[in-house]
C-alpha cells in the first residue's frame, strides 16, 4: 500500500469505465482470457487521463489494482 499513498482512493472513476472493468472482472473470475478487453479498458483510462476525468496516478493505480493477466 505504499506504493499507492499519494491517490485518493475514494475518486469517482468514469461510469463507463466501470461497467468495463466490472466485466473484465466477472469474465477473467470465470476463467476467460480478456486480453483484448484490457486493452480497451487501457485505453478508456487514458482517454479519461486526457479529459481530466482521472490523474495519470489514479488511472495506474486502477490497472494495478484490476488488471488479472499476470
Amino acid at each position: 500500500m505504499e506504493q499507492n499513498k499519494h491517490v485518493n482512493q475514494d475518486f469517482n472513476i468514469p461510469f463507463y469505465i466501470f461497467e468495463e472493468i466490472v466485466e473484465y472482472v466477472e469474465q477473467t473470475a470465470e476463467g476467460h482470457f480478456r486480453c483484448m478487453q484490457w486493452e480497451n479498458i487501457r485505453r478508456l483510462l487514458r482517454l479519461a487521463v486526457v479529459n481530466e476525468r482521472l490523474t495519470i496516478e489514479q488511472a495506474k493505480y486502477l490497472e494495478r489494482t484490476y488488471y488479472r493477466e499476470d
